[in-house]
């Protein structure tokens, strides 16, 4: 198992909602892996402070490894 950082906007409209970067093709804003929940989560602070939290937001997740 390892943690992803995976970061969300939230999109307005019929079909909006919390989207990830990856279904709205963000670049440069796609999943980081991290090696442990602790560095996840600190990844995670990191971004939160510098960001609206109104309109994105991070959330660090468990994945199966690949």
């Amino acid at each position: 198992m390892k943690w992803v950082l995976i970061v969300y906007f939230f999109v307005l409209g019929p079909d909006g909602g919390w989207k990830t970067a990856e279904e709205l093709g963000k670049f440069g804003w796609y999943r980081t892996s991290h090696p442990n929940a602790e560095s996840c989560i600190q990844a995670q602070w990191e971004f939160t402070s510098v960001t609206n939290q109104d309109v994105i937001r991070a959330s660090c997740e468990q994945v199966d490894d690949e």
